[in-house]
This record gives structure tokens, sequence and C-alpha cells, in this order.
């Protein structure tokens, strides 16, 4: 593991080159008959890309955003755990659903977040907090993913989703928002972290 202090946050997740040198013995067989055997870079690689991500941003940048309609980088961060926590800990756990980050009152000001996340440290918690429940079903049976569940949405329908397609969903869904964070470091003039 890696103390080493990046720019804006003390690092404790293992380096880059920690990461790769061990990714490349990684595989399915390591975690046989689980579910996180389709899932072995979650934890072990893109993930602490994500935190590097979050840690590579200046507290005084993290509001910054592109165009006025977008989420700020703060945002983006905690859409990222509100949707790992409305897909794991409300569709598939069944506890209550809310939004984290909404449209504002007015349309010209784009979103506006109703959770407290005021720096680093706390968006780290966020992430970790609601990564915690993905993590417990990732190391149950690998039957597990045909599991079928439910999500009711406002209008009174409903769909049905497998745990696999929830998982890969997830999963997909963080990868998609670290690249934008990443697009918005090397917009704001900031070399993203090398994956």
């Amino acid at each position: 593991m890696s103390l080493d202090a990046g720019p804006h946050v003390a690092r404790v997740t293992p380096s880059p080159l920690e990461i790769r040198a061990l990714a490349r013995a990684r595989s399915a067989a390591d975690h046989a008959g689980s579910i996180r055997a389709f899932y072995p870079y979650w934890d072990a690689q893109y993930r602490p890309y994500l935190l590097w991500a979050v840690e590579a941003f200046p507290l005084e940048r993290l509001d910054f955003k592109p165009r006025q309609e977008m989420l700020t980088a703060r945002q983006t961060i905690v859409h990222i755990a509100e949707a790992e926590r409305g897909w794991i800990d409300n569709v598939v756990d069944g506890r209550p659903f809310e939004e984290w980050v909404v449209p504002a009152e007015d349309p010209a000001q784009g979103w506006r977040t109703v959770v407290e996340a005021p720096d680093h440290a706390a968006l780290l918690a966020l992430l970790e907090e609601w990564h915690r429940p993905t993590q417990r079903w990732l190391d149950r049976p690998q039957s597990e993913l045909r599991r079928v569940f439910d999500r009711r949405f406002d209008d009174g329908s409903e769909r049905s989703y497998t745990l696999h397609w929830i998982l890969d969903h997830v999963q997909e869904h963080e990868i998609h928002h670290r690249a934008q964070l990443n697009i918005y470091l090397r917009l704001l003039g900031i070399e993203p972290p090398s994956i």
C-alpha cells in the first residue's frame, strides 16, 4: 500500500504500479464459485482508479462543470454513490430510495445536491459506504446472479432485472462517470490518474 500524498489527499490505496502488477495475475479463478468471479477487477482495479480521480480534484474545483446543465464534479461523485445505493440498497435489498442530486428549482441553475459532501473525505466516505452492500453481494454464490428483482416506478410501471444485469449496470455506470471525471480534470488542466 502506498501512503503517497497526492496533490490534494493522502493516498491510502495501492499505487497505480502496484495495481497493474497485481491485476496482471488476477482472474475469475481467484474467486471460483462466487459472484466476484464475474467482477474480479471491480474492487481490485476499477474502484481505486475512481478514488484516485476523486482525490485529484483540488477542493476548490469540486464544483467545476463544463456546461450549466451538467453535474459538477462533486455532484457526479455523489451521483455514483446515489446510483449504487439505488440499485443495490433499494432495488436488490428493498430499502427506501432517495435521490441525492436533483433538478434545481430554477432550471437555469441545473442541479442541486441534497446530501452533505463538503470535501474529499465526505465524498470518499459516501462512495465507500454505498459500495459495501455491493461487496457483500460479490461474496455470495454465483448462483445468486440469476435472481430476479422488480423495480416499481413512480408512474406505476414495473420492470424486472437479474442481479447479474444490475451488477453489470452499476459497474458500467461507475466506469462511465469515472471517465467523465477524468475529462473534467483535463479541462481543468490537471493530468488525470493513469489507468
